[in-house]
């Protein structure tokens, strides 16, 4: 951490030059004590400062390091040649705010600094101030073109702000100028939550040609091939993993998760093997929602359901979720559109028409939004992030929309929502925009809203027993927030259906698998299209459905499939039977 600093003399400068030494080697402990000793002599030293607060950081000292870092950012503003290491540093340890303006003073002599563009657009981003760091990290790299990072980093606010289209450009910008093994697998992500299977593939091959043994790039390849239903393909590639990495958690969850774990021979053994090594928590509870698996197939429901409550909690704590602030945010919804006023929207018939399908996670959208997809003048999307995020982004919680916000909020969530083309009618199944009704209702008049709901007992079953890998379903690894929030969700629609009447279409799950050649005439009816025989069969659909509803949505709609809960009602009968009877009209 080389700075500019006061002039000082010979001894001065030899005791720096031990300090800088003392650094690079790691003797964090040294740097302090003499850098400290040394400021009483040049208390305007930026470079010290630094060095002293780095070391500080290193030493898990953040009171000592806040002082030292923020003196050194202090002095720096002032500083006529201020190097643009330092903002770097400082954010590279997360220290953004006091980054920000040392980047700002860093481009007002220079303009097109790219390193400093780039810094200050990471640093913005790690704020949330989403769209100000596309526009910079988008310059940094118009002035670094050659740098791979610049193209990764302008990926990752696109990301950030729900526009992957553009995101899996930059990530190929990024793969292209640098093949590193991580830019492999991130562009293999981002194709595959685009439905771009086939690419992906393409992508995962590149990359293990040049690390044929790369555990993720393996696991990841496996989960497309079975997501395509190529079954054979991705079972050999899960073998291949577990037997060159028998540490890897993610492939044994994915594997049990997907296929039966006695197709590879002595699975359990393997996963038993890895517990006695006391892994990490975040392994341990991928290797007992594998051992779920195993009992399941065996019947042994009791063994399962222990491997179950032990993963659950593991993720729970991992998750950190705080039913509290979700129900604070459940509150400031229901008062935001207690006094939303009745606002003008400006529409264009030509515009693609949104069908959200919402509801409870694990409720049925995916089977739902596969039947509509069927649908010739519907375009199928999957579970998409943009509303939340843009919500998020425009600061459109907690205050009555207005009709600027309004049609703000459409015309950019549209205009992300056909950014790879569309049709007609286009879906997005993202469940937890439920809680987004009022701004959908609001904002977006033209949208059809499906809310789908299914038997209170089965739905919570299914949340218990699924591994979600986003932080924000931490609800669902818990029983007592799993009710709550069930009861929350509950509340929640019942505000909306009175709040908006008949501006949301109920879907029956269980009415639906039931009954399917009455219910879904009538839906695709309702939500305003020609009928069409297609729709009665999901199973034929070409769309991957890209969540754990894969298999089910292969198979042709059959009553009961909704009733697995009740092989745990012996372990479980008691937590459920605190929730709700199943209501068909979704009360």
């Amino acid at each position: 951490m080389r700075q500019t600093s006061p002039s000082v003399s010979k001894t001065q400068a030899a005791d720096l030059g031990v300090i800088q030494s003392l650094y690079d080697k790691g003797e964090f402990r040294k740097v302090v004590f003499r850098a400290q000793k040394a400021l009483k002599a040049l208390p305007g030293h930026v470079g010290l400062h630094a060095l002293a607060g780095f070391s500080a950081q290193q030493l898990g000292d953040d009171r000592t390091a806040e002082a030292l870092l923020s003196k050194a950012a202090q002095l720096a503003q002032t500083e006529e040649n201020a190097s643009v290491d330092l903002p770097l540093g400082l954010a590279q340890i997360g220290r953004h705010a006091l980054a920000v303006p040392l980047f700002v003073a860093c481009l007002k002599k220079t303009p097109t600094h790219a390193a400093a563009l780039n810094g200050l657009g990471r640093s913005l981003l790690a704020l949330g101030e989403v769209q100000n760091a596309i526009v910079l990290l988008g310059d940094a790299l118009k002035h670094g073109a050659d740098q791979p990072e610049y193209a990764a980093d302008l990926g990752a606010a696109f990301e950030a702000s729900g526009q992957p289209v553009l995101a899996l450009e930059c990530y190929e910008i990024a793969r292209k100028l640098a093949p590193e093994l991580g830019r492999f697998t991130r562009s293999a992500k981002a194709m595959y939550g685009l439905g771009q299977f086939d690419k992906g593939l393409v992508c995962l091959e590149e990359g293990l040609a040049l690390w044929p043994d790369d555990p993720a790039l393996l696991s990841n390849y496996a989960s497309i091939l079975n997501a395509l239903g190529r079954r054979d393909d991705a079972l050999a590639q899960w073998q291949k993993v577990l037997e060159a990495h028998p540490t890897y958690s993610v492939a044994y969850s994915n594997f049990a998760n997907s296929q039966k774990p006695s197709l590879i021979e002595g699975f359990e053994d393997r996963i038993d093997a890895q517990l006695k090594r006391n892994p990490a928590k975040t392994d341990a509870l991928k290797f007992h929602y594998a051992k779920v698996a195993v009992h399941e197939e065996r019947g042994d429901y009791e063994e399962a359901y222990r491997n179950l409550l032990t993963a659950n909690a593991l993720r729970f704590e991992e998750a950190g979720f705080d039913i509290e602030v979700e129900a604070r945010l459940f509150d400031q919804i229901k008062q935001q559109f207690d006094a939303q006023p009745d606002i003008e929207v400006a529409m264009d018939e030509n515009e693609a028409t949104p069908i959200f399908i919402l509801g409870m996670p694990r409720a049925g959208s995916s089977l739902t939004e596969t039947i509509i997809g069927r649908h010739s003048e519907v375009e199928q999307k999957g579970e998409l992030d943009y509303l939340a995020l843009l919500v998020k982004q425009l600061g459109l919680l907690g205050n009555p929309l207005d009709g600027a916000q309004a049609n703000l909020l459409r015309q950019t969530y549209l205009s992300r929502l056909t950014q790879a083309g569309g049709g007609a009618f286009i879906t997005d199944k993202m469940p937890q925009n439920f809680r987004l009704i009022g701004h959908i209702a609001t904002a977006i008049p033209k949208a059809r809203i499906v809310h789908v709901h299914r038997d209170p007992k089965a739905c919570c079953w299914s949340n218990f027993r699924h591994f979600f890998t986003s932080d924000g379903l931490g609800f669902t690894n818990d029983v007592d927030c799993l009710i709550r929030y069930y009861d929350m969700y509950q509340d929640l629609m019942a505000f909306w259906h009175e709040r908006f009447p008949g501006r949301i279409i109920d879907v029956d799950y269980e009415a639906l698998t039931a009954d399917p050649d009455v219910e879904i005439p009538e839906l695709i009816q309702t939500l305003g299209l020609d009928w069409q025989e297609a729709c009665l069969a999901p199973q034929d659909s070409a769309n991957v459905v890209r969540t754990a509803s894969q298999e089910q949505v292969r198979k042709k709609i059959y009553k009961g499939s909704a009733q697995g809960w009740r092989k745990y009602e012996a372990q479980a009968g008691g937590w459920l039977s605190r929730l709700p009877d199943h209501q068909p009209n979704g009360g």
